[in-house]
């Protein structure tokens, strides 16, 4: 793995961003115009309704932004890549830079949520913990089915299809710690779970670095 050539994908990513920079403001429109519409029809939600809310914007959010990580490149885009670059560095790449992507988009739409309503949160230690950890199984799954779509040349209708159900685990945990998180639950084995949302973070990770370079040379 070199970190020289991750870093310049990742700035090349990034000036793409700021370049072509609909992307990001789409998505957090999208985020805002959710919470926007959630507070006018419900004006007074509760702590675990917020910690539901806040989860499933994220999720969708996270989806539309990761379907611009392998799914926007041509094909004669990854052949011109094939020659620059080895597979482990682009893939580690992609994933960092979503991570970041969805980790800044969590905090805006945890901002929209507090000004709108309110911030339920008790333990901050243990919901930014599992935010991050929510975050990376996040983007490692989206980034994932991206690849699988992209190498198959799927129809993205596919991604949700195939992301929503490994997902599902991920999104249990994040939303037990949450609520525990906002007093709503007593949890004294909280961290464990927390534990296997590592651990499941883990997993999918190893899972997309041994797979990647088999699908990168199809």
């Amino acid at each position: 793995m070199d970190v020289r050539k991750i870093r310049h994908i990742l700035i090349k990513d990034w000036k793409i961003e700021f370049r072509q920079s609909f992307t990001f403001y789409s998505v957090l429109l999208f985020a805002a115009t959710v919470v926007f519409f959630i507070y006018k029809s419900f004006n007074n939600i509760n702590a675990r309704e917020w910690s539901v809310l806040f989860w499933i914007i994220m999720l969708f959010s996270g989806l539309n932004a990761a379907m611009k990580t392998f799914l926007q490149e041509k094909k004669d885009t990854w052949h011109y890549y094939y020659t620059l670059f080895d597979p482990i560095d682009l893939l580690a790449a992609k994933l960092i830079y979503n991570t970041i992507f969805l980790l800044l988009l969590s905090l805006l739409v945890i901002g929209f949520m507090s000004w709108f309503m309110f911030f339920p949160i008790h333990d901050l230690r243990l919901f930014f913990l599992s935010l991050m950890l929510g975050v990376i199984g996040i983007s490692t799954v989206f980034t994932f089915v991206s690849v699988l779509i992209s190498a198959e040349g799927a129809n993205t209708t596919l991604m949700s299809i195939l992301s929503i159900p490994l997902l599902l685990p991920i999104m249990l945990l994040v939303l037990k710690s949450t609520q525990v998180s906002a007093r709503l639950l007593v949890d004294t084995a909280v961290y464990e779970d927390i534990t296997l949302l590592g651990g499941i973070d883990m997993i999918l990770l190893g899972t997309i670095f041994l797979l990647f370079p088999y699908l990168w040379r199809a």
